[in-house]
């Protein structure tokens, strides 16, 4: 695919930039008053998705840990759309007080490379990191008809048939769908991406051969291992632990290190002393037992540490997928 590239962005693209581009003109002023103490009334989750997905569900999972640690009830707030861009501007529009958060993927740095006009400049300017949150490693998922049983297997099969792996994935602009090209330019091959709208018509897709493999999240993975699809390789840069006998892809192409992540961010004016204790309370949430078992067996990370850990992964994962859009040519529409 190798679409024109637009002379600008749609209007209601434009909208939105204007929107959160004038939300961040105010943060100056904002900042310069009083600030309400944090806990003066509910903190609100923005999760840059619909009700019911696995972001959702560590989000409201969560919510009850992080609201003990505040002191202060943390609500969730679904606000999908524009690869999460919609959730992202009106965070940045936000009082910088601490009491409005964003909750990020990889679709947070993946639409700084290859959709910078759907946010309100560089997500490293409007947002500031609290921490991070969970981590989970894709696996490349195949049919149980496929002919290889190992990433070996795969590798040989797709060199040998270049463009002919049909790859599915959740969307243009996703982690699955760039780990896809990233895998296939690592391999010096072609594979062939299959996009759909959602993870359940894959799954389905999958089981019945339709397509031969997806970049499925490890606890989707399980389950279609369940129904016998085969799992070759995570794509985290380790193997998982609850994988142990399915290989890293980094042990074939070393730093290969593609994995979904989530992190907590506030307004870029927020003072430090508020992000400081909001990254206290996050920290103290990711312990609690309860919470860490209920997704161990969905292969979920918990991963508290400082704000800093969480300015990195935003860093290299910006630079790794703007690398990434100047060798793969995407239609972003």
């Amino acid at each position: 695919m190798t679409p024109s590239t637009p002379s600008g962005p749609p209007l209601a693209r434009r909208r939105l930039l204007a929107a959160a581009a004038g939300g961040a003109a105010l943060l100056a002023s904002r900042g310069a008053g009083a600030q309400p103490p944090l806990g003066a009334r509910p903190v609100i989750l923005a999760v840059p998705f619909a009700p019911g997905g696995a972001v959702d569900i560590i989000a409201r999972a969560l919510a009850e840990p992080f609201s003990a640690a505040l002191g202060s009830p943390v609500l969730v707030d679904n606000r999908p759309g524009a690869s999460g861009a919609i959730a992202a501007a009106s965070v940045a529009r936000a009082e910088p007080d601490g009491h409005t958060l964003f909750i990020a993927t990889p679709g947070t740095s993946i639409t700084a490379a290859f959709q910078p006009q759907l946010l309100p400049g560089d997500p490293r300017q409007f947002l500031a990191p609290i921490g991070r949150m969970a981590t989970q490693p894709y696996v490349l998922t195949v049919t149980k008809s496929f002919p290889a049983d190992d990433f070996a297997g795969f590798a040989a099969w797709t060199k040998a048939r270049r463009g002919e792996f049909l790859l599915a994935n959740t969307g243009q602009m996703t982690a699955t769908r760039l780990a896809g090209e990233l895998l296939g330019l690592r391999l010096g091959t072609e594979i062939t991406p299959v996009p759909y709208r959602g993870s359940g018509v894959v799954g389905t897709d999958l089981l019945a051969g339709r397509v031969h493999g997806i970049f499925a999240q490890l606890s989707d993975a399980l389950l279609l291992r369940g129904q016998g699809a085969k799992l070759l390789a995570v794509s985290s840069l380790e193997r998982a632990a609850v994988l142990p006998d399915v290989p890293a892809i980094s042990e074939t192409l070393p730093g290969f290190d593609v994995y979904s992540w989530n992190g907590v961010f506030a307004p870029a004016a927020t003072p430090v002393p508020v992000l400081d204790q909001l990254n206290a309370a996050l920290n103290k949430a990711l312990t609690n037992e309860v919470l860490r078992e209920r997704f161990r067996a969905d292969g979920v990370t918990f991963v508290p540490g400082p704000r800093q850990a969480l300015a990195e992964i935003l860093d290299k994962e910006i630079k790794g997928w703007t690398e990434l859009s100047t060798k793969v040519r995407i239609d972003v529409q």
